[in-house]
């Protein structure tokens, strides 16, 4: 099945299963951003389930606060909503959690195999392909409210990246070698991302750590971590932490005559120098 060229409202409310998620479906031609609509509407009334879709963003924005490449009627832009009564113990693996729904779900489809590099950058061969972006805060009733937004280059060709994102990105089509139904994968990745919910908020991070780690390229590289402060360190990705962190131990020791300590990293950008002996 070929992907239509403009998403459906209809269509898509059809395709879900009768769960939660979804329950309150936004679907845009044009919006700013998937996630800061779905903030906006969190402040006062949470609606739990909420799902917002656009067929383009004009001001997306991935980690870090960077820009993401938004072209219309090729790409999936979503986020879901999600509220939790009391506040979330398992918080920083949400953003986890999120890609490997993703990428499970797209395995579903396509049969391709997605590459997580920590937290979630979706990865093809070292090409990233999609991306999460997880904002939570309080609301004005004192429900935490937790945003999962996704972009996922579906139907693009090489050709159709800017010059600078060509070397380093694909999309599902240049890996399938044909179009992709976006709003079956849309299905999917809500039906995917509920599932992956309830057993993180019902059973901890346990099996998602397993399905994380099988998915995980980052851990066992030699890597250099760039913090939002300026300042970075070297050393090898060891493992996992409990609160989803990156455990790191640096090449350099901050202290002469001890071995180096490991570090626990919550956040910064993540480069793969290369693949560790170890």
């Amino acid at each position: 099945m070929i992907a239509p060229a403009v998403l459906s409202a209809t269509t898509l409310a059809a395709l879900l299963p009768s769960k939660k998620l979804g329950e309150t479906l936004y679907v845009f031609d044009e919006l700013a951003s998937t996630n800061a609509f779905a903030m906006d509407r969190a402040k006062d009334q949470a609606v739990p389930g909420t799902v917002i879709l656009a067929d383009t963003q004009t001001a997306g924005r991935g980690r870090l606060d960077r820009s993401w490449f938004s072209p219309a009627k090729s790409n999936i832009y979503g986020s879901l909503l999600f509220v939790h009564e009391t506040t979330i113990q398992h918080q920083g693996w949400i953003p986890l959690m999120a890609g490997v729904a993703i990428a499970k779900a797209v395995k579903q489809q396509t049969g391709i195999h997605i590459d997580l590099k920590w937290p979630n950058d979706l990865q093809i061969a070292e090409r990233k392909v999609g991306g999460v972006l997880c904002d939570s805060f309080r609301n004005a009733r004192h429900h935490t409210c937790v945003v999962i937004g996704f972009g996922i280059n579906v139907n693009l060709s090489q050709q159709e990246f800017p010059p600078e994102l060509q070397p380093k990105a694909t999309s599902l089509q240049i890996q399938c070698l044909r179009p992709v139904d976006r709003e079956e994968l849309i299905m999917n990745v809500i039906t995917g991302l509920e599932e992956e919910w309830q057993d993180l908020m019902s059973n901890g991070p346990q099996s998602l750590l397993v399905k994380y780690k099988h998915r995980c390229v980052t851990i066992g590289q030699t890597i250099q971590v760039q913090f939002p402060d300026g300042n970075q360190i070297q050393g090898l990705a060891h493992s996992i932490g409990e609160y989803g962190q990156l455990q790191v131990i640096p090449s350099c020791s901050e202290v002469k005559e001890q071995p180096p300590r490991m570090r626990d990293i919550h956040s910064g950008e993540i480069l793969h120098l290369r693949t560790s002996a170890q």
